[in-house]
């Protein structure tokens, strides 16, 4: 297997990851400022440690998306356990994705399709269509990054235009889109990781994962390079009032000369799902005393809690899925 991301081919799905993703954030503006993020996720139930879901099936697909109104500082969370792909779904030449949650009285269709436009992202909240504005940038060099516990394929398109609705309102703004996929599960994983929109067309993805720490960063004139980063704390944490979970969401990131300072715009951004809560959210960013903005995506060692219960319940709406779809 070689040891390097291939596009477009990498952009479609592969048949022997334990976990695959395909991530979006971004920010838009119409009458009112927001912020979105969508991901939807593609997993081997055995190998990511799943194997005693009783379901008749291997591969599962699950996803989150968050919609954050800006204007008014409010979130709103929709966490898709399982959700059941259309029989077209990977079949084409060119990515797509067509899904549905089968577990909500009203029928909604899900979409992650390439077109000529651009990528067209739609969920429950958004309609929007990406279009890329740089060169993929390949984490690592090459798209391969062996973090020691595990290994991983990893690529961004770090600068899309995005245009479409919000309900009906008209936005546009700037979007993000990460594609990742491992061998490996990942329930005992822990990270800390940002994609960084910065002023003259500089974009940073960085992260910290159980100790090892990278930045990847994309230049203004598609010059690419991987370096070290630090992390450090800024402030307090704040304590999740659903989980007990502390988080800490203020950061001075240091890559290279370049010293990057980060607050959350919303701190209410937990995702809870199954056996794992982590934080998602929008955030300001500062560099040279000019502000821009960013996403921060935050896993906390998981305390030890109701898992049983946590993993009982994600089994039951992955049953009652399958019930609704083949009756």
């Amino acid at each position: 297997m070689e040891k390097k991301v291939k596009l477009p081919k990498d952009e479609l799905a592969h048949d022997w990851p334990a976990i695959e993703w395909w991530y979006f954030n971004g920010f838009l503006e119409g009458k009112k400022k927001y912020a979105f993020m969508t991901c939807l996720f593609k997993a081997d139930k055995n190998k990511v440690n799943l194997s005693f879901l009783r379901v008749p099936f291997r591969t599962i697909y699950f996803a989150h998306t968050l919609l954050y109104n800006l204007s008014k500082r409010t979130v709103e969370k929709e966490i898709l356990p399982v959700v059941i792909v259309s029989e077209d779904s990977f079949t084409k030449e060119k990515l797509f994705i067509n899904y549905t949650y089968l577990l909500r009285k009203k029928f909604f269709n899900y979409e992650i399709a390439r077109k000529d436009s651009g990528i067209h992202i739609k969920t429950r909240f958004f309609d929007l269509t990406a279009k890329e504005k740089k060169k993929p940038l390949l984490e690592g060099g090459n798209g391969y990054i062996d973090l020691g516990t595990k290994t991983t394929y990893y690529y961004t398109y770090p600068r899309l235009d995005v245009a479409g609705t919000i309900r009906g309102e008209k936005v546009k703004g700037l979007a993000w889109h990460d594609k990742q996929w491992s061998k490996e599960g990942f329930m005992q994983d822990h990270w800390l990781w940002f994609s960084l929109q910065l002023p003259n067309n500089l974009d940073i993805v960085c992260f910290d994962y159980k100790g090892v720490r990278m930045a990847t960063i994309s230049y203004g004139n598609n010059k690419q390079e991987t370096v070290p980063v630090e992390f450090v704390q800024i402030g307090e944490d704040w304590k999740s009032p659903h989980t007990k979970i502390n988080y800490s969401l203020s950061w001075r990131i240091k890559v290279k000369d370049m010293v990057i300072e980060t607050k959350p715009l919303i701190e209410d951004c937990e995702m809870n799902h199954g056996f794992i809560s982590y934080w998602e959210g929008p955030v300001q960013v500062s560099l040279n005393g000019k502000n821009s903005f960013g996403f921060m995506e935050l896993l906390s060692k998981q305390p030890k809690r109701s898992i049983t219960k946590k993993l009982s319940q994600l089994e039951g709406s992955a049953r009652q899925t399958i019930a609704l779809w083949s009756g």
